[in-house]
């Protein structure tokens, strides 16, 4: 079963993790998701975090992925005051029926369980599976 990985990082922090651990786990794909809004550091720590809180959905670049070609999604995503950020509820939206999906949370607090239903949630509704649920600390 091929394994795909995806990542959204504003900083390189997600980013490092994203390709260490990809490799790791073997993923065939390792893909970086941009948001085609620019953000800034204000930005995310005012209407981000807001909007992140709000599950809104933000918009991307278009991906050039088969995803009916991966059983494994693996997704590093950063987490704005305990929430995906809204690039990443994006991503969320686009996962197909039949997929088991990795998410590793990546914050400065390494906590984002106050979210865990609710994205594992959303996943759930689209048919898929939530196989993993990992916070991970950056600095």
């Amino acid at each position: 079963m091929k394994k795909i990985a995806l990542y959204f990082s504003l900083y390189g922090k997600t980013k490092k993790i994203a390709e260490a651990k990809a490799k790791d786990f073997n993923a065939d794909l390792l893909v970086e998701i941009k948001e085609i809004k620019k953000r800034s550091k204000f930005n995310i720590m005012t209407s981000g975090k807001f909007e992140a809180m709000l599950q809104k959905k933000s918009e991307i670049e278009p991906l050039d992925i088969n995803f009916d070609e991966y059983g494994t999604i693996i997704i590093f995503m950063p987490v704005w005051g305990g929430n995906p950020a809204p690039v990443m509820n994006s991503v969320i939206e686009m996962i197909p029926e039949g997929k088991e999906v990795e998410l590793y949370m990546t914050s400065s607090k390494g906590e984002s369980m106050k979210s865990a239903d609710n994205t594992s949630n959303e996943i759930q509704k689209r048919g898929s599976l939530v196989t993993k649920y990992v916070d991970l600390k950056i600095g």
